[in-house]
């Protein structure tokens, strides 16, 4: 037990059999605790240099200023004074007694900013402006404080003197002379106003020396932790390098021993027989092994595709094909939510294939099946991906809740359908805030495995859709190229019930041609099969693109306009008469030019019954015939006369 715990332990701290992420991972944590470490000395250091800094500037500096200063300018007042005691003119002494009061008052003003903190001006001694001012914070030493309080009590004093010495100097200028008694007392507070003064300056200085000595304090501990900051600097730098190089050396060699592996066991299995179920092993558990799986697996798939092709060329139908490739999808790839959309081409139209593992219901707007165009990847035969550009298609429905992909399918060079996946975009998670998946690497894996699985079953749907499209021209016209009325009888299912869905409508239009008979007689039948063509190119040119024209028998057509407004069925028929009627056809050295009539009706309208109301535009456009021909006349329940068709 011991011993495996010591294993573990030294494989782990020599790199061994552990992610190639967590080695990184290690290595850079190593590094990085280093560097915190070296950062939490330096920013000790730095926080404490700075803060001891900071406290002699803002503290100790400024008191040792203000103190120097005070000392200046008592001083200054005493000089003031002795100015007065000297000179017998008004002007100087008024002068001096001005300036030694405002000396005084500045002195006072410096007492009180120092015991409760402000700012501290400082003004010429010579002129009274004001040089400079600081701010200084209050003194918190007890014994500096007990220094500033015992000068402030001398103040109010020195100004009591000073108003006596002014006093019996201004009187004795008066008179012109003091009398004797008068120069005893004007000496006697001349004497006491100067040893106030010493005893202030005497305060003052050791104010100034105790503050000194502080400032000296801060400044030996800032060498001190520069100097201690420096030592450990450089041990811990040459401990972190050691270790640096120490490290490398055993993430190298963890890395580099599994690569060798790996490599010669590639080598072994590429100078023999290429065989897809053979696996690969790396005793080692980091991404190495990884790398290995991720093989194994690619190697997995390739004959995972090949049986899968061998099976669907092999299937019966192209309805099996889209289903087994469902079923892989869903099953292998645990792409649980798509639709598989097949295009054709001549109609521009796409129909939801139905398979047991698809969607039942499409997510995009449904009029891309009825105009093939309106959908993105088919038409630019690009891949779609809200993922790279949310909202990147217009007619998806469900953007703000889900990502999705859309592969075109190329089939025969062009794009025979559409997959679409789609993945939830929020998570459902009780109790937790609905956040944007983050998944999209996983993600864009199985859908790179999909894209290969479809590229695989490209050729083998071109084979199926080859085989179903001999039977579709059982429905076509061969002349016109026009469906035929057997394929309306098996598309009508599919129109109605798309109709249905939308709550929408569509126009029927029966239209057959004036006196055709008569060109048949007149000019023979391949002058009348080429009025037959070229009606048919004018009609499918005035319909719209999403509309579907069908030769319904002989001379008769019948016009399906898909998803028809109020109205939009009349214009759609006045078009095609017009353009008719203005039409000339060559043949045969002759000019040609008829009409055509034709009744239209609306499903479901006027009818919920979809065979009635082809009969209703047939009893409409015989209703033109009779009204004279070339004309447009709607189906109207007065037409109708008996009860069933």
């Amino acid at each position: 037990m011991t011993k495996t715990i010591f294993n573990r332990i030294f494989n782990f701290m020599t790199f061994t059999d552990i992610p190639i992420w967590q080695k990184l991972l290690l290595f850079a944590g190593g590094g990085i605790a280093w560097f915190i470490i070296i950062a939490l000395i330096g920013l000790g250091a730095i926080t404490y240099v700075n803060d001891s800094s900071k406290a002699l500037t803002e503290q100790v500096v400024p008191h040792i200023q203000a103190s120097q200063k005070l000392i200046i300018q008592i001083r200054g007042a005493n000089v003031s004074v002795h100015n007065i005691a000297i000179h017998d003119e008004v002007q100087i002494v008024n002068d001096n007694s001005q300036r030694a009061r405002d000396l005084l008052s500045h002195v006072a003003a410096t007492l009180d900013s120092l015991l409760k903190g402000g700012k501290i001006r400082d003004y010429s001694d010579l002129t009274g402006e004001l040089i400079a001012e600081f701010q200084v914070v209050s003194i918190n030493n007890v014994i500096s404080m007990k220094n500033v309080e015992e000068v402030q009590t001398k103040i109010p004093y020195l100004f009591n003197l000073l108003d006596e010495i002014i006093t019996i100097k201004l009187k004795g200028l008066q008179r012109g002379e003091l009398s004797l008694a008068e120069k005893d007392l004007f000496m006697k507070k001349l004497r006491e106003y100067d040893s106030l003064t010493v005893q202030s300056v005497t305060i003052l200085s050791k104010l100034t020396s105790s503050i000194s000595a502080l400032q000296k304090q801060y400044t030996e501990k800032i060498d001190i932790v520069l100097s201690r900051s420096m030592v450990m600097f450089i041990v811990i730098g040459i401990l972190a390098v050691s270790l640096l190089i120490l490290f490398s050396y055993l993430l190298k060699t963890s890395m580099t021993k599994p690569i060798k592996a790996i490599t010669e066991q590639i080598k072994v299995l590429s100078e023999g027989e290429v065989d897809l179920t053979k696996q690969i092993t790396i005793g080692s558990n980091d991404e190495i092994a990884e790398l290995s799986s991720n093989f194994n697996m690619l190697m997995q798939t390739i004959y995972d595709m090949n049986t899968f092709k061998k099976v669907i060329e092999e299937d019966d139908s192209l309805e099996d094909v889209y289903s087994r490739l469902a079923k892989v999808f869903y099953e292998n790839l645990g792409l649980d939510d798509f639709s598989i959309l097949e295009a054709a081409e001549r109609k521009n139209i796409m129909e939801l294939i139905h398979t047991p593992y698809s969607r039942e219901e499409i997510c995009c707007n449904k009029e891309i099946l009825i105009d093939s165009n309106l959908c993105r990847a088919k038409k630019t035969g690009h891949t779609v991906s809200s993922i790279i550009y949310p909202e990147i298609c217009k007619q998806y429905l469900l953007a703000p809740e889900k990502f999705h992909i859309c592969i075109p399918v190329i089939v025969g060079g062009s794009i025979g359908g559409v997959i679409q996946f789609q993945f939830d975009k929020f998570s459902n998670r009780e109790n937790e805030k609905p956040t944007p998946i983050l998944n999209a690497s996983c993600m864009a894996k199985q859908i790179l495995k999909a894209e290969q699985y479809i590229k695989e079953s490209s050729a083998v749907i071109e084979t199926k859709r080859l085989t179903g499209e001999l039977r579709e021209s059982s429905v076509r016209d061969q002349m016109t190229g026009l469906y035929n009325r057997r394929f309306l009888e098996e598309y009508v299912e599919t129109l109605i019930a798309g109709i249905m869905r939308k709550g929408g409508q569509i126009g029927l239009l029966m239209c057959d041609l004036d006196f055709f008979k008569e060109v048949n007689d007149k000019y023979g039948h391949d002058a009348g099969d080429a009025v037959l063509k070229e009606t048919t190119k004018v009609i499918s040119k005035n319909a719209r693109s999403a509309d579907l024209v069908i030769r319904f028998g002989g001379e008769e057509f019948l016009v399906i306009v898909n998803d028809a407004k109020p109205g939009e069925a009349e214009e759609v028929a006045e078009r095609i008469r017009k353009k008719i009627a203005a039409t000339k056809i060559k043949t045969s050295g002759q000019v040609i030019q008829k009409t055509i009539s034709i009744g239209y009706c609306e499903f479901p309208r006027d009818t919920q019954n979809f065979w009635e109301a082809i009969k209703y535009a047939d009893i409409a456009l015989y209703k033109a015939k009779e009204a004279g021909r070339n004309k447009v006349l709607k189906f109207g329940k007065e037409m109708w006369t008996t009860e069933a068709y």
